[in-house]
């Protein structure tokens, strides 16, 4: 997602309208692990404040995920705000490598930007990092998922596998017991 700024990159103050449609199969999965499964929306626009871009916007799209109870595949929609600062960096533009891409390479006052060379700001990781950021820690199918048997693994949403609730950890016992015995007379 490379943004033409050519336009607005010598005026203050002036801003720049922005929207892509990446198609699925062209978006690598968030976090190695979540692929789209529709198109994903970038909108939003790009200004010039001087010191940087302030590119602010919106990103949309539909993701697989996989039920943390169930373990059933899931689709969910994402939505992301963006709002990202881009300071330009003098220089030809390194050498991209993933391991150390986005690592900033000054000071704590650089920390909040991210960096650009020539007339084109890069979205593409702004974008991913806000929308991995929108992933739930544990997605769910339905807010009632009963999940799996601990026993047998059959799915206790499709109805009940017929297993003996476990009674838990055998060190317990005389703990369970102890709560149970009525209090002894002097």
């Amino acid at each position: 997602m490379q943004l033409s700024i050519a336009s607005i990159r010598e005026r203050r103050g002036a801003s720049l309208p922005f929207d892509f449609i990446v198609p699925a199969e062209e978006w690598a999965p968030l976090g190695g692990e979540v692929p789209a499964v529709a198109p994903v929306h970038v909108h939003g626009h790009v200004t010039n404040t001087g010191e940087s871009m302030l590119v602010q916007g919106e990103a949309t799209g539909e993701f697989a995920l996989v039920c943390a109870r169930c373990l059933k595949p899931i689709r969910a929609r994402l939505r992301a705000d963006l709002e990202e600062r881009f300071r330009r960096q003098a220089g030809r533009a390194p050498q991209r490598d993933p391991e150390w891409e986005d690592v900033p390479a000054g000071g704590d006052e650089e920390d909040d930007f991210r960096p650009y060379h020539g007339d084109r700001l890069d979205l593409e990781n702004a974008v991913r990092e806000a929308l991995l950021l929108q992933v739930p820690m544990k997605p769910v199918c339905q807010p009632d998922c009963r999940g799996l048997c601990p026993q047998c693994g059959a799915n206790l949403n499709e109805g009940d596998c017929g297993c003996e609730p476990e009674i838990g950890d055998p060190r317990f016992a005389v703990l369970r017991e102890w709560g149970k015995r009525p209090p002894e007379d002097k």
